[in-house]
């Protein structure tokens, strides 16, 4: 069976968007995300393929022939980290661009992919609690601290989970997240559960810092994405100033309201 007749046009262009569309929504790099959306292309026939990534959009025309040219445009409206996703879209780009296969089994295994089990709740919050945990106890605090550290990274998990099922703002969330965690933590040390609530902000803020966003900004940069670089590092500087100004809210009230820490 001939590679083009697997799919028709609008079906390789649509379906190689939608790969790459979740890709970048899970998380890849914009390098990635264009390479995997061309090498479809070109493994099913096309003579040629152009794709532009930035965060928010991709962008791309194949030209099956002379004749027959087709365009899309992805607006990427939800983006966040999947990494276990990232590796099933990248295997299964990998498989097809090797021995293409048709358009109703691509979609039967990117509906596998879609269904794939992901971390349970009381897994995502004892991770939460751990790495918040595992970062107090870094930064030398007791034994107290690091106890009260996962009590609040595990509520903090909870917190994000409720608010983000409403479709909030990523920026609200994190801002919403460092006033969370600046008020439990000194609520705790005040109850005595814990020692040094600076140690216990700097641990339970651990959880929140974009750091894969920051190492995609950066990877992006190198690689010449200049947009799509300074894109996400301007969210990740946000995101990290969103959390500070949380913290700072929680921190000036209690300062104001019980006269000091």
């Amino acid at each position: 069976m001939e590679k083009r007749a697997l799919m028709t046009g609008s079906e390789l262009l649509s379906d190689a968007m939608t790969l790459g569309s979740w890709l970048l929504a899970c998380g890849a790099e914009i390098y990635r995300v264009e390479e995997s959306i061309r090498r479809m292309c070109l493994a099913y026939g096309a003579a040629d393929a152009q794709v532009y990534a930035v965060p928010t959009a991709i962008i791309a025309t194949v030209r099956m022939d002379e004749n027959h040219v087709e365009t899309q445009v992805r607006r990427i409206e939800q983006r966040g980290t999947d990494l276990n996703r990232v590796n099933a879209l990248n295997a299964l780009c990998r498989s097809v661009c090797a021995h293409p296969i048709p358009h109703e089994e691509f979609w039967a295994r990117m509906q596998k992919i879609a269904d794939a089990d992901v971390y349970p709740p009381i897994i995502r919050c004892l991770a939460s609690g751990g790495v918040a945990l595992f970062f107090t106890l870094l930064f030398g605090g007791a034994a107290a601290d690091g106890l009260l550290t996962l009590i609040v990274g595990c509520l903090l998990e909870v917190l994000m989970e409720l608010i983000g099922r409403i479709g909030s703002n990523p920026l609200f969330l994190n801002v919403l997240g460092g006033a969370w965690i600046a008020f439990a933590a000194l609520s705790g040390v005040r109850l005595g559960l814990g020692q040094s609530y600076d140690l216990v902000i700097m641990g339970s803020i651990m959880p929140l810092v974009p750091g894969l966003m920051m190492t995609n900004a950066i990877r992006d940069l190198i690689a010449g994405d200049f947009m799509a670089g300074i894109t996400r590092f301007a969210a990740a500087l946000l995101h990290a100033a969103g959390i500070a100004v949380g913290a700072a809210i929680s921190l000036g009230m209690s300062s104001l309201l019980l006269g000091g820490f």
